[in-house]
């Protein structure tokens, strides 16, 4: 096991503990209290904490992503799991795409929204060059804040792009 891939599990488990566990989890009164009565403000700051994009080409996937993204996205394997580390520092939310048993790439299920940055279009233009397929093109959000475009990528999951022009 290599230094990053170390690192990226000590990593991907300190995450996981903490965006999974409840804050006051020793506190019986806590667990007590009916949350569907007395509801806070919710003080997150993103509704993700990480997420994953199965791959059946994790090279071709990688170079999909890093094209559209234009981003740099390092190649690691561990016990049998090729992955993509999306890069991480300064962002709220991690992402890997993986390829591994159990790993089904699919246009079916939840949909991600990808930050296209200021204007969607760009990014959108490279989706195609780069092999994934356009399902609706940029259209308009209903309340007139931003716009999204959905598209198949390079393994044919059901991805999205979303900004404000």
């Amino acid at each position: 096991m290599t230094f990053h891939s170390i690192v990226f599990a000590t990593l991907i488990s300190v995450i996981g503990l903490v965006s999974c566990s409840p804050a006051n989890k020793t506190n019986p009164e806590v667990l007590a209290k009916d949350t569907t009565t007395d509801l806070k403000e919710n003080t997150m700051k993103s509704y993700i904490s990480m997420f994953e994009i199965p791959a059946r080409d994790i090279s071709r996937a990688i170079q999909f992503y890093q094209a559209v993204l234009d981003i740099k996205i390092e190649k690691m394997e561990v016990d049998g799991m090729k992955m993509g580390i999306l890069p991480y520092e300064g962002q709220l939310v991690t992402g890997v795409i993986m390829q591994a048993e159990g790993y089904t790439p699919s246009a079916d299920g939840v949909t991600m929204y990808l930050n296209a940055g200021d204007n969607l279009k760009v990014m959108l233009d490279k989706v195609v060059k780069n092999g994934g397929q356009i399902v609706v093109p940029k259209t308009a959000h209903a309340d007139g804040n931003g716009y999204f475009a959905l598209f198949l990528d390079s393994e044919g999951n059901k991805m999205a792009l979303n900004s404000p022009h």
